[in-house]
């Protein structure tokens, strides 16, 4: 049994020395900027095409994470430029924003294939394991504290790297694809509650159903105000494939909320759309509405004229949601994991 937590993260999690990024591969580590988002975008999508190549990094994506107003980059990023002034590794250490029962910071970034195999990783994450450890070291809640990355199981030398630094493999993450071809099976609709189309108008009740759906999922922090935007304001963000349910007084109950990724479809061979998230606020499960959301998202996406719907699900979760997709006609694909150390 893990014992209590009794004192600030600051007390138990010593800030350590930088280690030194040299290497001969390297002609220059520095902080990243916004103005870098392009080329950082273009080493990902060198990384994703052998790592998960079913996917691929939008440099929306990017964006928002180097737009993030709780990150310092200057303290917080690193690029490692090659002679010719690509990028040839990158990596962002994010302390989460929500911090309700734990304080957790997430690793991001890698190297490029060509670079890979000389030691480049091993010292990119070595520096972002140390920034990790200042970070916390700063942190006054008496809560948790957990370093983490997540890993494609398709990546073994990723996960090679963080256990050497002591992280193991935490959680199992499936992705799920659902063809749109096979017949969508109509479910009985829930009890008091209706499904509808998600409109802007509803995006902080939204964030709000979210951040109560998920608080009994494992490792979820609430969903912090600027996050929620990013999401539901990106321009992949698909209002018209997504739904909400709500109660007789409009009180959002449940949700299933989803964007498009046109160069996804590209590496996949099919176009889609992707469930980012989907739940149901605890006091109204057990009414039948995940099941209502979901089937709602499969034929407004087939209506759309796309070929399939992907989503990903913790293998573990308490709410058996990996049986309600299973049961809704989805097929695992691949996997990938949480590597976390806790603190």
């Amino acid at each position: 049994m893990t014992a209590p937590v009794t004192g600030p993260v600051s007390a138990r999690v010593e800030a350590p020395e930088l280690p030194p990024l040299d290497h001969p591969d390297v002609a220059l580590w520095r902080p990243a900027t916004l103005a870098d988002a392009e080329a950082i975008t273009r080493a990902q999508k060198t990384m994703d095409a052998v790592d998960h190549p079913d996917w691929t990094t939008p440099l929306e994506d990017v964006r928002d994470e180097l737009e993030s107003s709780h990150l310092d980059l200057a303290c917080d990023s690193v690029l490692g430029l090659g002679s010719d002034g690509d990028v040839l590794a990158w990596g962002l250490v994010d302390l989460s924003p929500g911090r309700a029962t734990r304080v957790q910071v997430y690793l991001t970034g890698g190297v490029v294939p060509a670079a890979r195999g000389r030691g480049v990783g091993r010292r990119l994450l070595a520096f972002q394991e140390a920034r990790a450890r200042q970070v916390l070291a700063t942190r006054s809640e008496a809560l948790p504290a957990r370093i983490q990355i997540d890993v494609d199981e398709r990546s073994p030398a990723a996960l090679a790297l963080a256990q050497r630094l002591g992280m193991t493999v935490h959680r199992w993450f499936t992705s799920m694809e659902r063809d749109l071809a096979h017949e969508i099976v109509a479910v009985p609709a829930p009890r008091e509650a209706a499904v509808i189309t998600y409109t802007p108008d509803r995006a902080d009740d939204a964030r709000l159903a979210r951040n109560d759906s998920f608080r009994d999922h494992w490792g979820s922090q609430p969903t912090q105000p600027e996050r929620w935007a990013q999401f539901v304001g990106g321009d992949l963000f698909r209002a018209d494939l997504s739904r909400i349910a709500v109660d007789a007084d409009g009180r959002v109950l449940g949700f299933a909320l989803c964007n498009a990724n046109p160069e996804d479809w590209e590496v996949q061979g099919f176009t889609s759309a992707y469930v980012g998230v989907l739940g149901v606020v605890r006091e109204a499960r057990g009414r039948g509405i995940a099941p209502a959301l979901l089937e709602g998202v499969l034929r407004a996406t087939a209506e759309a004229g796309l070929e399939r719907v992907v989503l990903d699900v913790d293998t573990e979760s308490p709410t058996g949601a990996l049986g309600l997709y299973e049961r809704s006609g989805f097929v695992a694909t691949s996997r990938s994991m949480t590597v976390a150390r806790d603190l």
